[in-house]
C-alpha cells in the first residue's frame, strides 16, 4: 500500500483546515467548481438506488452530496459523521432533519447492521488505514445492503490537476490530505480482503472511480 507518512492527528488538522462551506461556497463563485461538482453529483447519484431504511454517509462534510444521495435513495432517515467539528455544526444549521455527528470513519459509533445503505465518497484516501473503515463499513451494513464507494483513480491526469488545484487558490487547503495512493488494483483487493463482491462500476472523466458493493 504507497501510504504517506499521516497520523489520525495530522489528518484530523489537515481537514479542519478545509473550511465547513467549501463545496457551497465553491459552487456559487467558482465555474469550474459548479461544473466540476454538479457533474459529478449527477454520476455519483447515478448508483444510487433506493432504500427502504436508514442511510449512513462517512465523511459528510458540509452534508452537501449527503442532500443528493437522500434524496435520490428516498431513505426514512439519514445518517452523517465527520472527523471536523465545524463540518457536523454547519451540516446541522443547514439540514436540521439528518442525524450527524463528530466521529472517527475507523471507529463508527453504530451499532451492527444499522444501516441498509452507506456512502463513502472521496474518504478512504483520507484515513490511516483504509481496511478498517471498510470493515466497519461492513459491520454496520445489513445482509442485504450495499455501499457506494469513490476514490481518485490516481491518473496521471488526476495528479497533474490534483497537484495543480492545490497550490493555487482555495484548493490548497486540501494540500496535505491524501494519506493513501489508491492506483492500481488496491482499492479491489480491499474490498475483497474485506469480504464484499463488486455490483458495479462507474468512472467519472478518468479522474474518480466509484463501485456498488455488498456483503460478498
Amino acid at each position: 500500500m504507497n501510504t504517506k507518512t499521516l497520523d489520525t492527528k495530522a489528518l484530523k488538522e489537515t481537514h479542519e483546515d478545509v473550511p465547513p462551506d467549501y463545496y457551497d461556497d465553491g459552487l456559487k463563485r467558482s465555474l469550474i467548481q459548479r461544473v466540476w461538482h454538479r457533474r459529478r453529483f449527477r454520476w455519483i447519484s447515478g448508483l444510487v438506488s433506493e432504500v427502504d431504511g436508514r442511510v449512513l454517509d462517512i465523511g459528510c462534510d458540509g452534508a452537501t452530496l449527503t442532500a443528493v444521495v437522500a434524496e435520490k435513495s428516498g431513505a426514512k432517515s439519514v445518517v452523517g459523521i465527520d472527523i471536523a467539528k465545524e463540518s457536523v455544526a454547519y451540516s446541522k444549521e443547514k439540514h436540521p432533519e439528518f442525524q450527524l455527528a463528530v466521529g472517527h470513519a475507523e471507529e463508527l459509533p453504530f451499532r451492527d447492521a444499522a444501516f441498509d445503505m452507506v456512502f463513502c465518497s472521496e474518504v478512504l484516501e483520507h484515513v490511516e488505514h483504509p481496511e478498517r473503515l471498510l470493515s466497519e463499513i461492513k459491520r454496520c451494513m445489513t445482509a442485504d445492503g450495499y455501499c457506494i464507494v469513490e476514490v481518485p483513480t490516481e491518473s496521471w491526469y488526476f495528479k497533474v490537476a490534483w497537484a495543480l488545484w492545490t497550490r493555487l487558490g482555495r484548493g490548497r487547503a486540501w494540500r496535505h490530505a491524501h494519506a493513501v495512493d489508491f492506483g492500481g488494483d488496491l482499492l479491489d483487493r480491499m474490498l475483497n480482503e474485506a469480504g464484499f463482491r463488486v455490483l458495479q462500476r462507474s468512472t467519472f472523466l478518468g479522474m474518480l472511480h466509484a463501485v456498488k458493493i455488498a456483503p460478498a
